[in-house]
């Protein structure tokens, strides 16, 4: 049927034509499918896939159009492409948790030409794939699914969301129910808490999308889900206290019955029956239901991910250091990394649990040889606990798991040894956190070693062989002892073939056995001619590696042998179910451990990332939420400073809410403005994490979210310009932003004219300053804006520094107080190889309009009185109109064509 190349391992597809003819009828008969499902077929020994499909394969898989074959002929022909199984695994967990699409998997008769769809995944349904994904590889990311209901809530224009966030993986529920604004920006920040990888909304035109799906749906997909809309009646808590009933834990918290989790259960009801939980009933007493507080965790809105690239994307490149994850994932276990990427978008907001982070990563910071020793002789040699755990309980696992699970029990006296034999600052609290838990579990385990080493043949693990013991039961002894005596018989008919063959035994004629075959014997090619003409002996096959043949005594040893072997493997598979079912009771012990190695490696590579930087980090003082200080002294972008051959200059930044909340920075571009204020983002995020951060000092108070509005672009599929997004962004932070917030501000104003951009830029300002009391740094090229210092005494103004020359510009990435005295467009596009004419005529075109203004100035100060009242009177006026649009804006309409609206506003840019 196939034929396989060792090369690319690409299946050569031999089908007849009439069936390829009759199955290109069958698949053009298909439902459509949207361009984000993808097909495939199961053929058994390989994969296939068709059309669209095909031709992505070839694309992105084989990197060539010469694997695609044609089933059919004419208009009815049907591009297509077969997969072996290392490449179908590949594809299928690149299109699963990379690209986030969705799969069809079809199985049946090929020869009859007879599919049915057999099952389906998405980024938030793996369980099917599981398997498939993960079998030979520990799953570094958690799935999980979250499922919406909205609807306006009574007496305002708030909207009711509730939501369901449910990971079948990890077997947890989380229900959440809060009011949010137009903007959703709560939900935001839910969906970045939780990290869900596909969201389950209601189809256009249900009462309760409450007229806003478009807006829902531009949120969801902005956090990158993958959006499935299902029918309004799947929305629905019926039958669903009976359902949870069978999937809960006895000790689960209740939270059921709580009215005011009314539209979260709608919502778990539609993710129950999309996920089918029901239908396995592994499932049942085994999930965990908890009410989810987005209190408990610091703020992050979309573009404060993107800003302070947070999370690893598919343009890093493979460059591991491009994100603040792949920066701090040192981690030795899957189970740590999955931890790591859940805290990264959890930021803590608690500062008891920081301190005791931080206090924790300080050990291992300060303890060199205790931080390598956990790094490279234990954490690497723990197996991924949890998902060892659940193929237990799903009766899934094999002997092998049990060995796994029984070598990474046997390493924990060894981990906790060493754990113990630190006595320094904070031994009590490594104590606490690990050493007592642990040592806990040595004990609890006991029985589940004992069961291992009774059971399982571990003299031929070394083998790469997991079998029961003979000696175990009486029956597999028996059986065991039969086939041993018959082994003990082979070598005495190697040697009767042998000499009447006139051959060397296990030189010209040797005694082969394999799963197929059983016994048989096999003589060179060289030697076959001793076979001619004897009728004693009967030839099996002939291959390059010679002729196979057997004899009557040797077959009928070998046919006891291979009906022996049949027992011995029936009989070792229902003891090894047995085995597997005693182990399954200890699934919850062995998750929790699996938590405690999580935890222990995440802070162990804390520890390590921070301890071998270019310049080693600093533990963070944190002061609770409402101080109103945040000083770093020295601090460096943690991701910038690794890049090859750059040294890094490190700047100060102090926020403190009797002098300085409002940081306005100008200078020229490429300067270092935008990677300032975004490592003061990070640093900040990063203490929260319980992380040392990149400052010499650093003394920072608890902020509840940080927001930022930093280079948006078009998105001109949904209609969105430039000025438009960033409209959008800065009304969201507007809307959302307390006094607790940090908010980074990269340019403001740009995608209009000048004078728009500069009065939304100042209104906008100075709303934050007077209403918001945030912490907020603006970095931005209207020098204007600086003259809000004079006016506001919390804003401070800083530059960053540049000599020029008569062709040149050394930019020198040092910021310092006050303002930046010229600006350097010009320098930037020499540096950018302008035709000369062009920057030459730029100068003299720069030198004009600064003689206007000047001129425009003197005039002014000569005569201040009546057009400089004028001017100011217009000012306060539309700056006034700014902010009162900010508090009270419409929905769907944007801030810019507010203003153009408002026929005092035209009257003012009229004057």
């Amino acid at each position: 049927m196939a034929s396989k190349s060792k090369e690319s391992e690409q299946i050569v597809l031999d089908v007849e034509s009439p069936d390829k003819e009759k199955f290109a009828s069958f698949y053009r008969s298909l439902p459509s499918k949207p361009e984000t499902t993808f097909r495939v077929f199961d053929r058994t020994d390989y994969y296939t896939v068709h059309d669209q499909d095909a031709l992505f394969v070839a694309r992105e898989i084989f990197k060539t159009m010469s694997v695609v074959k044609h089933f059919g002929k004419g208009k009815n022909s049907l591009a297509s492409v077969a997969l072996s199984k290392t490449n179908f695994e590949s594809t299928v967990r690149d299109l699963l948790l990379v690209r986030r699409y969705r799969i069809e998997m079809y199985r049946g008769k090929p020869k009859a030409n007879q599919w049915t769809l057999a099952f389906t995944a998405s980024p938030g349904n793996l369980q099917q794939f599981e398997d498939v994904l993960f079998g030979n590889v520990d799953m570094s990311s958690s799935s999980g699914l979250l499922a919406l209901n909205v609807k306006n809530a009574v007496g305002g224009a708030a909207k009711s969301v509730g939501m369901a966030y449910v990971d079948a993986s990890l077997r947890r529920i989380f229900l959440a129910q809060f009011l949010d604004s137009e903007q959703f920006t709560n939900l935001e920040s839910a969906i970045i808490q939780l990290g869900p990888k596909e969201c389950l909304l209601q189809a256009k035109g249900g009462e309760s999308t409450c007229g806003d799906s478009d807006r829902i749906r531009q949120v969801v997909e902005r956090s990158g889900l993958l959006v499935t809309e299902r029918k309004r009646g799947d929305f629905s808590s019926k039958d669903l206290d009976q359902d949870l009933t069978r999937l809960l834990k006895s000790d689960s918290a209740d939270v059921r019955n709580q009215t005011e989790l009314a539209l979260s259960m709608n919502a778990l009801g539609a993710a129950i029956r999309y996920l089918e939980l029901l239908s396995d009933e592994t499932n049942f007493g085994q999930f965990t239901l908890e009410k989810f507080d987005l209190s408990q965790y610091m703020k992050l809105d979309s573009a404060a991910v993107r800003a302070l690239n947070l999370l690893p994307t598919p343009n890093d490149g493979g460059n591991k250091s491009s994100s603040l994850f792949g920066l701090l994932n040192r981690c030795k276990t899957a189970a740590g990394q999955r931890l790591l990427y859940q805290w990264v978008k959890q930021p803590l907001m608690d500062k008891r649990r920081i301190d005791e982070r931080l206090n924790l990563v300080e050990i291992f910071y300060e303890d060199t040889s205790l931080r390598l020793a956990l790094q490279d002789g234990h954490l690497k040699r723990f197996p991924d606990f949890y998902r060892l755990a659940k193929k237990l309980q799903r009766q899934k696992a094999n002997l092998q798991d049990c060995v796994r699970v029984y070598q990474g029990l046997n390493r924990l006296p060894a981990l906790v040894s060493v754990l113990e034999d630190y006595g320094d600052q904070h031994k009590d609290l490594l104590q606490e956190v690990f050493v007592s838990p642990l040592s806990a579990m040595k004990s609890d385990f006991q029985k589940f070693l004992d069961l291992v080493e009774t059971t399982v043949d571990l003299d031929q693990v070394e083998n790469h062989e997991f079998l029961i013991k003979p000696e175990f039961d009486d029956s597999l002894q028996d059986i065991r002892q039969k086939m041993d005596e018959i082994n003990d018989e082979m070598p005495d008919i190697l040697n009767t073939a042998a000499r009447e063959l006139g051959l060397e035994a296990n030189k010209s004629i040797k005694l082969e056995c394999n799963s197929q075959l059983g016994y048989f014997l096999r003589v060179t090619k060289k030697d076959e001619k001793a076979l001619r003409g004897n009728k004693k002996y009967h030839s099996i096959d002939t291959s390059a590696r010679g002729v196979r043949f057997t004899f009557s005594s040797l077959r009928q040893l070998n046919d006891e042998f291979i009906k022996l072997r049949e027992n011995y493997d029936e009989l070792q598979s229902h003891l090894a179910a047995e085995v597997i079912k005693v182990a399954g009771g200890y699934c919850e012990p062995l998750q929790s451990l699996g938590d405690l190695i999580a935890h222990l490696d995440v802070l162990v590579s804390f520890a390590h990332v921070s301890a071998n930087a270019p310049i080693p980090y600093a533990k963070p003082s944190v002061l609770p939420k409402g101080e109103g200080l945040i000083s770093l002294i020295d601090a460096r972008h943690p991701c910038l400073e690794l890049q090859d051959g750059v040294v890094f200059i490190s700047n100060d930044t102090e926020f403190n809410k009797d002098e300085a909340m409002f940081h306005i920075i100008t200078g020229p571009n490429m300067g270092g403005k935008s990677t300032y204020i975004r490592q003061t983002g990070l640093v900040v995020l990063m203490a929260q994490l319980g992380c040392f951060v990149p400052c010499k000092e650093a003394t920072i108070t608890v902020v509840d979210s940080i927001l930022a509005r930093v280079g948006a672009g078009d998105i001109q599929v949904k209609g969105v310009s430039t000025f438009m997004a960033e409209m959008l962004e800065t009304a969201a932070i507007l809307k959302c932003a307390t006094n607790d917030s940090l908010i980074i501000i990269d340019e403001l104003g740009r995608g209009t004219s000048t004078y728009d951009g500069f009065g939304l830029a100042w209104a906008i300002s100075q709303y934050i300053c007077e209403h918001i009391k945030a912490f907020c740094m603006f970095a931005t090229h209207f020098h204007e804006l600086t003259t809000l210092a004079d006016v506001m005494p919390l804003v401070k103004n800083s530059h960053v520094t540049a000599i020029t020359a008569t062709d040149s510009l050394t930019l020198l990435y040092k910021v310092k107080s006050g303002v930046c005295d010229q600006s350097f467009g010009i320098h930037v596009a020499e540096l950018a190889h302008f035709p000369l004419h062009v920057v030459e005529f730029s100068k003299k075109k720069a030198v004009e309009l600064e003689a206007m203004q000047g001129f425009f100035r003197h005039e002014s100060n000569l005569e201040p009185s009546s057009k400089r009242k004028k001017a100011d009177d217009c000012y306060e006026e539309i700056a006034g109109l700014v902010r009162h649009y900010l508090e009270a804006c419409p929905s769907g309409m944007g801030l810019q064509d507010m203003l153009l609206a408002d026929e005092s506003v035209r009257r003012i840019l009229k004057c």
